[in-house]
């Protein structure tokens, strides 16, 4: 037996390895669709990863060669897609064909079965609330496969193996799934620790420069104002109003600025959020209907949640107006029950706009960073602290050309948490 444990426990060290290694490189981040560049860079680092597990086999069954080259295939596939499972399949395969063998064909449909098998299932796994569910059954079904095959052609393989070989599959497979988890949540608590860094910079410059600037911008306003409606001069009459405008958006900035940084403690009471999301589109179909862009929601059933109502209204009127304003040549915005839980439940917020890359995705809610013309990337820097107050959750996903989703995600009013409009813990 020791024979059996020792390659398959470093086979499992190599798997933890190269997730890290890939992590540390392309850090995991939920919602992310990675470039077809990346893609393939995640299918070879993958592959090699496999390639790495086929140099410490089992090297007591005759002809046959086993390790856990398998589970980089059937990780990749299920998290990224049919592109980097298929590169990393092909690198396996070519790899055991290389080795030779009268058993390398079946090498082969093993291969073949594992990338089949979660290439199928990467839908249903690719939902947060079913993933683990998801990969309970994807491996029930590959290693029902893999047993009976082979059993059939592999008389050989003793108990002990079957026992040691497929507990030792499924550890690597539901281990390196929980490692990517893990990855995945401490990334995106490293993300939102950036964030917060950020935004205690923009606070310190807020409150250093917000009253100085304010009080000689109301005096320049009321003296344009004022000029501008008793002067005889053609140029002054026809420019004060837009002179006005900029200074009223200069002091939006500084206000959106002071809302962002300033101490505020929310008032959570119990609300219905269909009530919210119905107020919400009311305000914001109007806007909408200007732009052609239709806004819509999908009943969500009778949930009340624990919020500051104003606050979470202009959050959410915040999302749709960007929304709105992504969609270039008329479209729709849906708004929908996306997932529930014991304790929170999860909208979405659909647009099927132009979409953002990678890379505009990482800068969503940092200061100054916005994808239009005229915007300050204030609005979402507030959006995302209003909602953060609340102990609420915002994440974005996106396909560039397809279309934005945003997932906002709420705490749900129970009697543990909340009596009376005020949280009891």
């Amino acid at each position: 037996m020791q024979a059996f444990v020792e390659p398959l426990f470093v086979n499992i060290a190599i798997i933890f390895s190269f997730t890290h290694l890939l992590n540390m490189f392309f850090p995991l981040h939920p919602g992310v669709i990675p470039s077809y560049k990346n893609q393939i860079v995640f299918g070879l680092i993958s592959g090699a990863g496999a390639l790495v597990c086929m140099l410490f086999p089992i090297e007591t069954l005759k002809d046959s060669f086993f390790d856990l080259r398998n589970v980089p295939i059937m990780i990749v596939t299920l998290y990224v897609g049919w592109l980097p499972g298929a590169i990393c399949s092909i690198i396996v395969a070519i790899a055991r064909l290389a080795v030779g063998g009268e058993l390398a064909w079946l090498g082969i449909v093993l291969i073949s079965l594992a990338y089949v098998v979660c290439l199928i299932y990467h839908g249903f796994f690719d939902e947060d609330k079913r993933r683990w569910v998801s990969a309970i059954y994807i491996a029930l079904v590959y290693t029902l496969f893999y047993m009976l095959f082979i059993h059939t052609y592999l008389d050989f393989l003793t108990i002990d193996f079957y026992l040691v070989y497929f507990s030792s599959f499924l550890i690597a497979f539901f281990s390196c799934i929980f490692l990517i988890e893990r990855l995945v949540k401490i990334n995106m608590q490293l993300k939102e620790t950036v964030y917060l860094d950020k935004l205690a910079v923009a606070g310190q410059m807020a409150a250093a420069i917000a009253h100085e600037v304010r009080n000689p911008m109301t005096t320049i306003r009321g003296m344009i104002q004022f000029l501008g409606s008793t002067t005889t001069d053609a140029k002054l009459r026809e420019h004060s109003p837009l002179l006005i405008e900029e200074l009223d958006r200069t002091n939006k900035i500084i206000t959106d600025y002071l809302s962002m940084v300033k101490p505020d403690v929310p008032k959570l009471e119990t609300v219905p959020l269909e009530k919210v999301l119905r107020d919400v589109i009311a305000l914001t179909a109007p806007y909408g209907a200007i732009n052609n862009v239709e806004v819509t929601a999908s009943p969500l059933g009778p949930y009340n949640v624990c919020i500051d109502e104003p606050k979470l209204k202009q959050g959410l009127i915040n999302i749709i107006k960007n929304g709105i304003e992504a969609i270039e040549k008329g479209g729709t915005i849906h708004l929908y029950r996306y997932k529930v839980t014991k304790r929170s439940i999860t909208i979405a917020i659909e647009d099927n706009g132009k979409g953002m890359t990678e890379e505009e995705l990482e800068q969503i809610g940092l200061p100054f960073y916005t994808t239009k013309a005229k915007g300050t990337g204030l609005g979402m820097m507030v959006t995302y602290k209003l909602i953060q107050d609340m102990d609420g959750k915002l994440r974005y996903e996106s396909v560039l050309n397809e279309g934005t989703r945003v997932l906002l995600t709420l705490q749900l009013c129970t009697k543990r948490n909340m009596v009376n409009g005020e949280e009891v813990g």
